[in-house]
């Protein structure tokens, strides 16, 4: 397992990894962002790929922030993409049960706006749980099983409660009610320091319900046919990632080239300790790809 330091090129080395790939699929946070602070960069460097000719999507299990959001940021300004070359786990959640002609209520531990999306989308929602605090009867009769429930969607929501994951349980008992997961990461970068991300509180509904759920996050095959759907390929495709079990897993997945970058969430020797996970090159940042060489060399050399 070998992994190119592509700061350590030639020029004529960059060139060659470069005419590579056609098409590039970048994660966001870790990658553009930190705590929604653009990384020094990153995101010119997007914008000097587009003017080499490669088609740019943004790939991301952040569904707490919408894609309007990244749409309307002054990164994706830069960018200029078409909405649908942002994808997050809301417009997969959403092409899915659409796919498969879903009828029925689902229970959504999903934040606030994505609600509003489901809805807009035309897909029912039961009430979410209510909690009194005074009245424990009246709280335990809130999360048990409801048989309008088709579904339960978990995603990464930061008002997800007891009630909340007690419902999806009870729900999930039954065997005909599909189980959907968003975004599983187990921690999640917060600038120098990582917190708790969704993963251990879907375990719990893993563990408890018996049921394992069908995955719309990296790395999923739903969301490898979701991306082939919109773009037709994914050949001579570059995935640009900093995490090892979301993205360079995925891209494994997909047959990308993997590149990893150091601004995010985990260490170049731990995305190489298994084959699928071990990128191909790797960057201490992403602003850092032209650093060997400027624009006007490339140029020059491709033409």
């Amino acid at each position: 397992m070998s992994t190119k330091d592509i700061t350590k090129f030639s020029p004529k080395q960059l060139e060659e990894f470069l005419q590579s790939f056609d098409t590039v699929l970048s994660d966001i946070d870790g990658v553009l962002w930190q705590l929604n602070k653009p990384i020094e960069g990153a995101s010119e460097t997007l914008t000097k790929l587009q003017n080499f000719g490669k088609k740019v999507y943004l790939v991301t299990n952040n569904s707490t922030i919408s894609s309007e959001h990244y749409y309307k940021s002054v990164e994706c300004t830069r960018l200029n993409l078409p909405s649908d070359h942002i994808i997050n786990t809301v417009k997969l959640i959403i092409w899915y049960l659409k796919k498969i002609d879903f009828q029925g209520e689902v229970l959504a531990i999903v934040p606030v706006r994505t609600r509003k999306l489901f809805k807009e989308a035309g897909i029912r929602l039961t009430e979410q749980p209510r909690v009194f605090e005074t009245d424990p009867v009246a709280t335990i009769k809130e999360v048990l099983d409801r048989p309008s429930v088709k579904a339960v969607v978990f995603d990464f929501d930061i008002t997800c409660n007891w009630s909340m994951l007690a419902l999806a349980v009870s729900c999930l008992k039954r065997k005909d009610v599909l189980y959907i997961t968003g975004a599983t990461d187990e921690w999640l970068p917060v600038g120098s320091m990582t917190i708790m991300g969704p993963g251990p509180l879907m375990n719990m509904i893993n563990t408890l319900s018996g049921r394992k759920p069908i995955s719309c996050g990296k790395p999923s095959q739903n969301l490898k046919d979701y991306i082939l759907e919109k773009s037709n390929n994914l050949e001579r495709c570059l995935f640009i990632g900093d995490t090892a079990k979301q993205d360079m897993k995925f891209a494994s997945m997909c047959g990308c080239i993997k590149l990893l970058v150091g601004t995010g969430l985990d260490t170049l020797e731990k995305t190489q300790q298994e084959d699928d996970t071990c990128p191909d090159y790797y960057l201490p940042s992403l602003g850092q790809l032209f650093s060997v060489c400027s624009d006007a060399q490339y140029v020059t050399n491709k033409s």
